[in-house]
């Protein structure tokens, strides 16, 4: 049975994640917060799955709002202390502004169309206070071309087993990881997670067009300019208007 995204990944993606430092990742997003904002700077996240990533910021910064497309990820987060809200990050259903906005984890690369990319570059740019920071993650073809031929993971969690096959198409820039996922009742499904390969000039061209300064294009995890060989890029953007 097909199904949509997350929603049966949800229940073991921690699981499947378990290696990722989440609590480095987040200091890296805090020193780049801190660069521009002060401490009652008020945060919005999007692509918040888990929660993993707010349970470590939402500590710094207090005034903090979590956001996912996927209800099923955001009820696996076991913070109940975080303000959660299921929404498109396309169609931010906000009326207050916010001083940072900030994806992790290649979340915007799921907009698998350029007009989707250049609706969400709108909705931040509408939603960010005068000088607010918007910052996010992409992942590069450097990192896909790995995937070329496929690869795959296997694995059992909380009474669910699942493979995931990963899969990169050069010709259409689509990064593919399809899950084969049985649960406990011994019912079979599918999830296929697709993600655009973007090249970095098109991030440029959409900020310049939706009113954003590229502040900084790092490559990822470091505050070193983006190289050739990089495999993830990080943005940072200013509205200065």
């Amino acid at each position: 049975m097909k199904i949509q995204p997350y929603e049966k990944v949800a229940a073991f993606y921690d699981f499947l994640m378990k290696k990722l430092d989440y609590e480095s990742w987040s200091n890296y997003i805090i020193e780049i917060a801190d660069t521009y904002l002060e401490k009652k700077a008020s945060v919005l996240e999007l692509g918040a799955g888990t929660c993993k990533i707010a349970d470590y910021i939402s500590k710094r910064y207090k005034n903090y709002v979590a956001t996912d497309i996927s209800l099923q990820m955001l009820k696996s987060s076991k913070s109940n202390s975080i303000k959660k809200v299921c929404c498109d990050m396309r169609a931010l259903p906000f009326k207050n502004k916010f001083n940072f906005i900030f994806s992790n984890f290649d979340c915007v690369n799921y907009l698998l169309k350029q007009k989707h990319l250049a609706q969400l570059f709108e909705e931040v740019f509408y939603l960010l206070k005068r000088d607010g920071i918007f910052t996010f993650d992409i992942s590069l073809e450097k990192n896909s071309l790995n995937f070329q031929t496929g690869k795959s993971v296997e694995g059992n969690y909380n009474g669910y087993s699942f493979r995931r096959v990963s899969q990169y198409n050069e010709l259409s820039r689509m990064h593919t990881n399809k899950f084969y996922i049985s649960d406990k009742q011994g019912k079979y499904f599918t999830e296929t997670h697709k993600e655009k390969i973007y090249n970095l000039e098109t991030f440029f061209k959409l900020a310049d067009k939706s009113g954003l300064n590229v502040e900084a294009c790092y490559d990822c995890f470091t505050f070193n300019d983006i190289k050739q060989k990089s495999e993830r890029a990080q943005f940072v953007m200013r509205k200065i208007n």
